[in-house]
């Protein structure tokens, strides 16, 4: 029982600090302001519900593999079960933080279609239950773990690299156009740099991240799936949100692509998966170390153990 508890304990920390600390940094510069009139702005609104959807996301997938994690240097007791506990512990910290993080900004917010802080409850809550699914499915699994960790970097830096762009370009602190996953700067067309951002991306990242994970000997499918996982965590965010006002095309555009990504990042690691391998290689997963006694009150399994034997042996013999 203590075994889960601190599994539990753990999962449920994480998630809650990973999901605070993500939108105090955001909260801080501005790039998410949900206090505020989005009457004639609907696709602004869709791009702040992207945000939260994907912090939401990140925050349980993180707390969930801190928890696994720890589990493994305490006491491995199974691999599903540890998975499980650990994502639902995180998604409860997540719910608990996430919350009253962002409903109660939601609630000054001025929005003719709906109601604001039903609309991010209701979102914050589906974020929470994908979030479960996709880090019960992926933490303990290092290609596909590996894929969400170098997509959500590379989504918090392409914000931050479209946030400089448009603080230099209006002078003004407050990023309410830039979109996850997209390259938001001036030097580029807003449709093409939304369409082609997130594609290309998945095709570089997901090769990498194939190879690394096809070198190392992982099995196949996880490799292969390795290509999708990072692309959907972000393409989940997107769905959850919705593409936006239909005669506004701004958040479709880069609604359109993170699909588009989920498919051209799992293509290429497909392919990667079932290139032919050396025979001599093969992966075997992590597990306890089991020991046996001997007769001779050795341990099987404890190293030197054999070795120590033999040279008994020997002596004996030449006595």
């Amino acid at each position: 029982m203590r075994f889960w508890l601190r599994v539990f304990g753990a999962g449920f920390g994480a998630g809650a600090l990973a999901a605070a600390g993500q939108l105090g940094v955001v909260y801080g510069l501005g790039m998410v302001k949900l206090d505020r009139n989005f009457a004639n702005a609907e696709e602004e609104w869709a791009l702040q519900l992207t945000w939260i959807a994907f912090f939401t996301l990140v925050a349980v997938v993180a707390g969930a593999a801190f928890a696994v994690n720890r589990a493994k240097h305490v006491d491995w007791r199974g691999g599903v079960m540890v998975r499980v506990v650990a994502a639902v512990a995180s998604g409860l910290g997540v719910f608990f933080a996430m919350v009253p993080l962002t409903v109660y900004p939601a609630i000054n917010a001025k929005l003719s279609a709906t109601i604001p802080a039903v609309t991010v409850g209701i979102l914050v809550t589906a974020a929470v239950a994908s979030g479960i699914a996709l880090a019960a499915l992926t933490v303990a699994f290092p290609p596909m773990s590996t894929s969400l960790i170098v997509f959500t970097v590379a989504a918090w830096v392409l914000a931050i690299v479209s946030f400089v762009d448009s603080a230099t370009w209006t002078s003004v602190l407050y990023l309410e156009r830039v979109r996850l996953g997209v390259l938001d700067i001036g030097a580029l067309q807003p449709i093409p740099r939304a369409s082609f951002s997130m594609p290309a991306l998945a095709v570089a990242l997901g090769i990498i991240v194939a190879l690394t994970g096809h070198l190392k000997s992982r099995p196949r499918i996880q490799v292969a799936l390795s290509g999708a996982a990072g692309p959907l965590l972000i393409a989940i965010a997107y769905l959850l949100s919705g593409p936006g006002p239909k005669d506004v095309s701004y958040q479709a555009d880069a609604y359109l692509g993170a699909m588009i990504a989920v498919v051209a990042g799992l293509i290429p690691a497909a392919i990667i998966a079932f290139l032919p391998r050396p025979a001599s290689t093969r992966y075997v997963p992590p597990g306890p170390v089991v020991t046996r006694p001997t007769a001779g009150g050795s341990a099987a399994g404890r190293p030197g153990a054999d070795d120590a034997g033999a040279s008994g042996s020997a002596s004996n013999g030449l006595a």
